[in-house]
């Protein structure tokens, strides 16, 4: 069950209208999307926060930089000026990017992830649309903000630099997944990726949506794929967690579908 809000910041939240955030009647598209659960986890009733958003080193920056939000909140819209960074601190936010006409699920965020950081630079455009699916509360940072964390809340803008380096990471590998044709390589890859050069046994937080983001694939597609290797006994799902108990077998299995995608001539 989630922590409820501070009774200040209760008050306070519901005093003052927050113009980065509009209200739920504005959307336009939350039938299929913003209420559909297929891409937010593996199996039906696996949903959970992750972690207590509200520990004494938050506490002040909810205070001064928190802003509540509702289930079905748009906090910005693809096309839109970014003034704002976002950290959320509780509930969920889902982003989402707009392809022929067709909003797509791009990820799913949680307590602790950054998004709208392009709002630092100049002139910076929103590049998505982020809609709440959860009620929570997340930090609204302009650059002044950014820049008070870096000074005095060290911890917090170690957070923020090392997502920043891993969304860079993140690209990089994307770019080697989308050069492989075999949809079951794709996934596999990616979760090789994520392990990196752990040898034993690894659990992954990532959603379907989350996943199909990466390789780039629908989320029905990934989630068969993911089905087929539990069943093989590669995988295993608990929740919304992806646990590989023997990262070795599966990179063994890396190489055999590599082998025959070269004698497919795929390569």
């Amino acid at each position: 069950m989630a922590r409820s809000l501070p009774p200040k910041f209760v008050r306070e939240g519901r005093a003052r209208q927050n113009n980065d955030l509009q209200p739920a009647r504005a959307i336009l598209y939350r039938p299929g999307v913003t209420q559909d659960p297929r891409g937010t986890a593996w199996e039906d009733g696996a949903l959970g926060e992750r972690s207590d958003p509200f520990d004494s080193a938050s506490r002040e920056l909810v205070e001064r930089y928190g802003r509540p939000f509702a289930q079905g909140d748009i906090v910005f819209r693809e096309g839109e000026p970014a003034t704002h960074a976002f950290l959320i601190q509780q509930g969920r936010v889902r982003l989402l990017k707009r392809v022929r006409m067709v909003e797509r699920s791009v990820s799913v965020l949680r307590p602790g992830d950054l998004f709208g950081e392009g709002a630092i630079l100049d002139g910076a455009v929103r590049t998505s649309t982020a809609v709440a699916i959860s009620d929570g509360v997340l930090l609204s940072l302009d650059r002044a903000a950014i820049r008070v964390i870096v000074e005095r809340f060290p911890a917090v803008a170690d957070r923020i630099l090392v997502q920043l380096v891993r969304r860079l990471r993140d690209a990089e590998d994307q770019i080697e997944v989308l050069m492989l044709r075999d949809t079951q390589s794709k996934v596999v890859s990616a979760l090789l990726k994520m392990a990196r050069n752990h040898p034993g046994p690894v659990e992954l937080t990532i959603s379907p949506v989350e996943l199909s983001s990466r390789v780039c694939l629908d989320v029905d597609t990934v989630k068969r794929t993911v089905q087929r290797l539990r069943d093989q006994q590669y995988l295993r799902i608990v929740g919304e967690r992806v646990e590989i108990p023997d990262v070795e077998a599966l990179r063994r299995l890396y190489a055999l579908l590599g082998a025959k995608e070269e004698i497919r001539g795929e390569r």
